[in-house]
């Protein structure tokens, strides 16, 4: 996981995310998850929104400005979703 994988995921679910669970969502350390979202907080292009009480969680609302993931955009470029063949294909090369 990286931390656009993260926030990719994050923008997908439209959910708050600590430390500990992003890196949960990806199988990881709570280190690499803290890690991640250090990165998407003081990074420009990703326009988030953070909580504090009761604890600090994040979510992300835009990725450079855009409010949907590049899988729903493709699938509405495409007129259908995408086949999980190819969903799985692009997320190997990532890694």
């Amino acid at each position: 996981m990286n931390a656009h994988q993260a926030a990719e995921r994050m923008l997908e679910t439209g959910l708050f995310y600590t430390e500990i669970l992003i890196a949960r969502e990806f199988g990881e350390s709570a280190k690499h998850g803290a890690m991640c979202l250090k990165s998407i907080k003081n990074n420009k292009r990703y326009t988030i929104v953070e909580e504090q009480h009761p604890v600090k969680k994040v979510k992300v609302i835009a990725i450079d400005g855009r409010r949907v993931t590049i899988d729903q955009l493709q699938n509405t470029a495409l007129l259908f979703k995408r086949p999980n063949m190819l969903i799985e294909e692009s997320t190997h090369g990532n890694r």
